[in-house]
């Protein structure tokens, strides 16, 4: 094989490797301007009948009260709650009456390692989601201890007196602070009203440098994980207004602030997302990344109301904690799709853009799909879908070893080229041009059909390392047993390997290697089996590759060590009909 053609196998290569890399990480989604929509401010509390008592059990005294940003809790009952679980349809809901705040939020259709996945991570920090603080967020939160009561099936309100700031040493007027969570069947999104009344006709003395409370979400959303790499997991911050979406950077060990009005905004991992939809109201939209014990990394969204103008006042935000596929935040486009009857949302704008080949992406999710509905199991669709992508780049396949055949047979001419223009590189490039095109021959026609697959290859990653439903799906129980994670066969943590870090042996990483090999060792010619810079291709390059997708998910390891091994009885069978072929013609 000449300069040239190894030189275009190189930089298929590297094109391969940066479109990967330009895919994931240089070509961040963007959203098209769409018309521009705001919710209607809601400030009148839905009345709902009771048809439950309050749910309460005396256990002992309310401790001392604290003082928060200024602001005290009123002298209680003397009643303390224990924490309220509540069930619905797709959560598992825990209540701490300490703020009135959920402390877990389990989603019961998706699973994690059996367990119900947990969307509320609030590690050692002794916070919770949903914390109220009189102030910004860097003031301690409310954790007065509230009345809870139940509505129906699906509402719970927690209450609580305060004492607003004094006032020229002077205990300030009362006023009562309530909470009311509403959820719905089969919705992900829920209703959280935050009601002040206060116990004179005069607006509550809430004025804390122009902002009268935060409502606060963290320290982090869920399901668990090891570490942020943008692979396996990542945390987005996005603002949503006037129809285009805005990704939000927070510089190192800081925080970043939106002082807008908007229609959304949110928290997205790379399966599940937290979106808070405020009112009409223009809040202070603060993202910070502060660290939290116990958790890899923290991501916290509070919103911060200005000063209340009126003796009651009722906030709504309607809260989107869910899967992060198109299906369920679609359904908030159309009121008749959706319980609280609201359109216009567009929160499935959170989801990542392929503006790059997403259109190709689709079609790929499509038949992988198509494959599982007929045999329900994403493993066998992927060698499926495989076997049909290496059916469709077949003629490009065939067109490439044709091409490398007829440049081993002009080898030997290329050699005695090269041997008597030694010293003269013009006259031998011109004599090697006249050659390749009295034999009709390409140089690089080995090499252009690689990257006409490009392509495929970019929108397979882009769909193998994020399709929703190869999360937790099994191909082989026992060993691979969800498609969108490493799989591994030993874990030997909490020791690793030197300088790999590797606390785990895979097998997947370690066939694609052997499947690599084999390959290889097909594609090789006697000439290009002592060149040197082949040899490096033959065995560096898939060396280097292994290294790289060794932490790969399982389902992108899977298309290709079958495409390998599909490619290597191509080539099998393409030489038995070119030797075939010979022979015929020899005997002739």
């Amino acid at each position: 094989m000449d300069k040239k053609t190894l030189l275009a196998i190189v930089l298929s290569v590297v094109v391969i490797s940066i479109g990967f890399y330009i895919q994931n990480i240089f070509f961040p989604p963007s959203v098209p301007p769409q018309e521009t929509r705001q919710i209607e401010q809601q400030k009148t509390e839905e009345s709902v009948q009771t048809t439950e008592q309050p749910h309460t059990e005396e256990i002992d005294t309310i401790p001392p009260s604290t003082r928060t940003g200024g602001v005290i809790p009123a002298e209680g009952d003397g009643t303390v709650l224990r924490e309220i679980k509540a069930e619905t349809d797709l959560f598992l809901i825990t209540f701490s009456p300490k703020g009135g705040t959920i402390t877990s939020l389990k989603l019961k259709e998706h699973k994690t390692n059996g367990e119900y996945v947990e969307m509320i991570l609030g590690g050692e920090s002794g916070r919770d989601a949903f914390n109220i603080y009189f102030g910004d967020h860097t003031v301690d939160p409310v954790d007065a201890e509230f009345k809870y009561r139940r509505y129906g099936e699906d509402t719970f309100e927690f209450s609580r007196d305060f004492y607003a700031p004094a006032e020229n040493d002077k205990r300030g007027n009362l006023f009562t602070l309530k909470k009311k969570y509403i959820f719905k069947p089969g919705e992900y999104l829920f209703e959280l009203q935050i009601t002040i009344e206060n116990s004179v006709r005069e607006y509550p003395a809430l004025n804390f440098d122009g902002i009268a409370y935060t409502l606060g979400f963290g320290p982090q959303i869920g399901p668990k994980f090891k570490k942020l790499d943008r692979r396996h997991e990542f945390r987005k911050y996005y603002v949503y207004s006037g129809g285009k979406r805005k990704e939000i950077k927070i510089p190192d060990r800081g925080y970043a602030e939106v002082s807008e009005l908007i229609l959304w905004a949110g928290i997205a991992g790379k399966y599940f997302t937290m979106i808070g939809i405020p009112d009409a109201t223009i809040y202070n939209i603060t993202f910070a990344e502060e660290p939290v014990p116990g958790i890899p990394s923290g991501s916290q969204m509070y919103f911060s109301r200005p000063v209340i103008k009126s003796s009651s006042n009722t906030d709504v935000f309607r809260i989107y904690v869910g899967p992060k596929t198109r299906s369920e935040l679609s359904s908030y486009n159309n009121t008749g799709d959706n319980d609280f009857g609201i359109n216009g949302l567009d929160l499935d704008e959170i989801m990542e853009m392929k503006i790059f080949l997403g259109w190709l992406e689709n079609i790929l999710k499509f038949f992988l799909v198509a494959f599982y509905r007929v045999i329900p199991n994403y493993g066998i669709a992927i060698i499926l879908l495989t076997l049909l992508i290496k059916l469709i780049l077949y003629p490009f396949t065939r067109k490439s070893y044709e091409s490398t055949s007829k440049m081993q047979k002009l080898s030997p001419k290329i050699n005695e080229l090269r041997e008597k223009y030694k010293n003269n590189p013009q006259k031998m490039n011109k004599e090697m041009a006249e050659l390749y095109k009295k034999e009709g021959v390409n140089p690089l026609g080995g090499c252009l059909p690689m990257l006409l697959q490009l392509p495929v290859f970019i929108a397979l990653y882009g769909l193998l390392t994020s399709h929703f439903d190869l999360r937790g799906a099994t191909f082989i129980p026992g060993w691979i047993d969800d498609l969108s994670s490493p799989e591994y066969i030993f874990n030997f943590a909490p020791y690793s390997i030197p300088l790999l870090g590797w606390s785990e042996i895979r097998l997947l990483p370690l066939l694609f290697l052997a499947t690599q090999f084999l390959s290889s060792k097909f594609m090789q010619t006697p000439q290009s089996s002592s060149n040197k810079s082949m040899a490096l291709m033959t065995y560096g390059m898939p060396l280097f590759i292994f290294f790289i997708l060794y932490d790969a998910p399982s389902g992108l390891l899977l298309y290709w060590t079958v495409t390998n091994l599909i490619t290597v009885v191509q080539q099998f069978y393409m030489t038995r009909i070119r030797t075939t072929r010979s022979k015929v013609k020899a005997g002739k």
